[in-house]
């Protein structure tokens, strides 16, 4: 049975952050889950920064710092967790370290992440932070939807997700734990795939079928193996564009892709990931 016991919950006390607590709350009722909100001080680390470095953290006073970001995460955790029971963790270092190594060292099963941040964070978590957590870590990772104007659905209102599988044998388990996924928590499931082609197969019927047939029968293959009959929708495209239309289409109030790629030595984001997250018009979870 798939599970979150633990969900972490990292902070940098922006607005974005604050806007997934819904979600984060829903979460943590709808699996009885142990829920730790873990806030980072960015500083030099000792004994390894430059002079420069180690210069310039003198100067704006370490400890000030990292003793408000215990008051502000206190806060925080009052403000928006009021009456739960959670588990407040202050580090300082690099943000995507210390969120992937925590993750690791306490059995944390769900990681939830917004997109980007507002203030002085909205640099790293537009990009290095959730790109980094996202290569680094084994553990699933939920992510908010980044879209300004839209509002997701907290979990305890789901009832559709939608699987975005790649023309790749290692989406077989992505597959199955999205099987196992929706069956145990009563969603209906479809999957999406981006058929890749040059732009003028769109005039081109013969080709663009030759296409499609190829890619109908790799999903086939992949549901065999998996033993699911789900309804498959094929179209060519980028794969954020596809599963943005395909997640709107559907009214998917879930999005799950993989990227167990990542976690390979010299690994990078697969294809469309990160694409996916920015644009699906809903949160995703990657596995």
């Amino acid at each position: 049975m798939i599970t979150f016991r633990r969900i972490l919950f990292p902070v940098d006390f922006s607005a974005r952050s604050a806007a997934v607590v819904p979600s984060v709350q829903a979460m943590v009722k709808r699996f009885g889950s142990e829920l730790t909100v873990l806030h980072v001080v960015d500083l030099p680390p000792a004994g390894i920064a430059p002079p420069e470095a180690a210069a310039w953290a003198t100067l704006i006073g370490a400890d000030r710092l990292r003793q408000q970001g215990e008051i502000a995460l206190e806060r925080f955790i009052d403000r928006e967790f009021p009456g739960m029971p959670v588990k407040a963790e202050s580090s300082e270092g690099d943000p995507a370290t210390m969120i992937v190594d925590y993750a690791r060292e306490n059995a944390v099963d769900l990681i939830m992440l917004p997109t980007s941040g507002l203030g002085a964070f909205r640099r790293l978590l537009l990009g290095s932070v959730t790109a980094k957590v996202l290569h680094d870590t084994a553990v699933p990772v939920w992510t908010g939807v980044h879209a300004e104007e839209i509002a997701a659905h907290p979990p305890g209102e789901w009832k559709r997700m939608v699987c975005a599988l790649e023309d790749d044998a290692r989406d077989l388990p992505v597959l199955q734990w999205a099987a196992e996924f929706a069956s145990e928590q009563k969603l209906e499931l479809r999957l999406v795939h981006a058929v890749r082609g040059p732009e003028e197969c769109e005039d081109n019927p013969s080709f663009r079928e030759f296409l499609f047939n190829i890619a109908q029968e790799h999903i086939d293959r992949l549901q065999a193996q998996a033993g699911t009959k789900l309804e498959v929708c094929l179209q060519i495209g980028d794969p954020g564009a596809v599963v943005h239309r395909a997640a709107f289409g559907h009214s998917a109030d879930l999005v799950v892709i993989g990227r167990g790629v990542m976690q390979k030595p010299f690994g990078r984001l697969r294809s469309g990931a990160y694409q996916i997250i920015r644009e699906t018009p809903c949160p995703v979870i990657s596995v």
